[in-house]
């Protein structure tokens, strides 16, 4: 038998494990006895999206990226980002409405592995720029379901979700299935370029991110993080000036740094 190279065994490795802190908020949801383990479960999705992050990077550090890797990442995100959000949601929030909730959760799900399927699709097309993705990432509609109960938990000191408010979660959760199928076009942040100004910006984000996070708790931090992704992505897409990426239909944004290539 063949033992595979360390240099794609290793991207792998973060992959799986992305894909064992989804199994494990699943398991945390089922378990869960108070809500401080609805909330453990929540900070295991931002862990997921660092490890899903790390991933590839580290695979093209190695130069061990593989067709394998690839589809091992999507298997691997439509149960840490589609089906592990959507129950711990289902768990927190919907369980009292049955099979109208595992409808919700399911809806999350399917649109996540929608998403990615599509853009499994996209990214054999030589032809199509890096700047934005279709619609909303897998990882951040998983980051928004957990944001969202773990703001709840921290902020409003919640044990459970009140009966009142479970409607709009249930709202909430289709509104971000909807955008990850959608042809809203968010920004990768792949074409910026690292001058100082960049770097001043980056630097002030990541401050307050901390600070916020040291005085609120980091998931409070990452929920504001992720709502302003979200905000200006639906501005861009409402307010901003259309042209079309690289000729293949997508609805793009004019930037001052267009001509600039990474």
């Amino acid at each position: 038998m063949k033992i595979p190279s360390t240099r794609v065994v290793v991207p792998n490795l973060f992959t799986l494990g992305a894909t064992f802190c989804g199994i494990s908020a699943l398991w945390l949801a089922f378990e869960a006895k108070s809500a401080d383990d609805f909330y453990l479960a929540t900070t295991l999705i931002p862990l997921a999206c660092f490890l899903d992050g790390l991933d590839g990077r580290v695979a093209r550090m190695l130069n061990g990226e593989t067709k394998f890797g690839m589809e091992l990442d999507s298997l691997s995100d439509a149960i840490t980002f589609g089906v592990a959000p959507g129950f711990l949601l289902y768990a927190w929030a919907l369980k009292p409405y049955e099979l109208g909730g595992l409808f919700v959760a399911f809806a999350f799900a399917a649109a996540a592995m929608v998403r990615l399927a599509r853009f499994n699709v996209q990214a054999e097309d030589p032809a199509r720029g890096n700047r934005y993705f279709t619609g909303l990432p897998a990882p951040m509609g998983g980051m928004g379901i957990a944001a969202l109960i773990a703001f709840q938990i921290e902020v409003f000191d919640r044990g459970e979700a009140l009966d009142h408010e479970r409607p709009y979660l249930a709202a909430y959760a289709v509104l971000l299935a909807v955008l990850m199928v959608s042809e809203v076009p968010f920004r990768t942040f792949k074409d910026v370029r690292m001058t100082g100004r960049v770097k001043a910006m980056i630097g002030a984000t990541l401050a307050a991110v901390v600070a916020v996070g040291l005085w609120q708790g980091f998931m409070i931090s990452l929920s504001l993080v992720h709502t302003v992704y979200l905000v200006t992505g639906l501005g861009a897409a409402l307010f901003g000036r259309r042209v079309a990426e690289d000729g293949v239909g997508i609805v793009a944004f004019d930037t001052e740094d267009d001509d600039e290539g990474v």
